[in-house]
């Protein structure tokens, strides 16, 4: 898709890649559709219980995306990044199940459930390529279950920090990536101990895999992370990190 004057391109349908296929005036009409968003850290976008109307692209920063549970407790279920959606999983619903909080300033390309549910009906490309980002979704909610459920804690860790890189920059080997959970946040998210987590991320300097400079997690070596999920193997056969908890 070539430009247009509305930019359709640097919003949803190209943060989410949901332009292929599209003429320009097709884009464009889509373009009168959407709503760009900005907010600061801290601030919430929606909450867990109100009325759901839109579904968002996050275009820049990162999203806490929590529930409350018994007790008053927050849990964090994911952090949202560049390229990902949230809202989508209550197009037909009337709530959203869990509060979605910016964690740094973040920037956001909206649509309303109705008028996407259309765009949907009358381009067959875009409907193709949604299923495709809702089944990226999917299979990263999958892993989450799995990673809580049976990896062990350095390979949790491992993925988390995976998890924190945006779509677009998923082919890249190093990444400067903002950190503004706390040991302990990722520990509750993780289901470890903070000393655990702690372990594991120094093991992980140690290594030369990570650095961690206040506030920020600089990756320095994608592939060793990688490897140590078992997602992408490095030719040595060294462990790069102690799988005991």
């Amino acid at each position: 898709m070539s430009s247009c004057l509305c930019q359709a391109e640097d919003c949803l349908l190209c943060e989410a890649h949901l332009h292929e296929g599209l003429s320009d005036l097709q884009a464009c009409e889509i373009q009168g559709l959407l709503s760009r968003r900005s907010a600061e850290s801290q601030e919430i976008i929606f909450r867990q219980g109100e009325a759901s109307d839109w579904l968002y692209v996050v275009r820049a920063g990162q999203l806490k995306l929590s529930v409350i549970g018994p007790g008053g407790r927050e849990q964090i279920m994911r952090i949202a990044v560049a390229g990902q959606l949230i809202g989508y999983d209550t197009i037909e619903e009337l709530h959203h199940p869990y509060t979605a909080t910016a964690l740094t300033p973040v920037r956001l390309c909206g649509i309303r459930h109705h008028d996407m549910l259309r765009v949907l009906e009358e381009n067959l490309e875009i409907s193709r390529r949604m299923v495709q980002l809702l089944n990226q979704e999917l299979t990263q909610a999958q892993a989450l279950i799995h990673i809580l459920g049976q990896k062990s804690s350095a390979e949790k860790i491992a993925l988390f920090l995976l998890s924190l890189v945006p779509r677009h920059d998923s082919h890249g080997e190093q990444f400067d990536i903002l950190m503004p959970l706390s040991r302990q946040e990722i520990a509750d998210m993780l289901g470890l101990t903070v000393e655990t987590v702690s372990r594991q991320m120094a093991e992980l300097k140690r290594e030369r895999i990570v650095e961690a400079p206040r506030g920020r997690i600089r990756i320095l070596n994608r592939k060793g992370l990688h490897a140590y999920t078992g997602t992408t193997p490095l030719t040595t056969h060294r462990p790069i990190l102690r799988k005991a908890d």
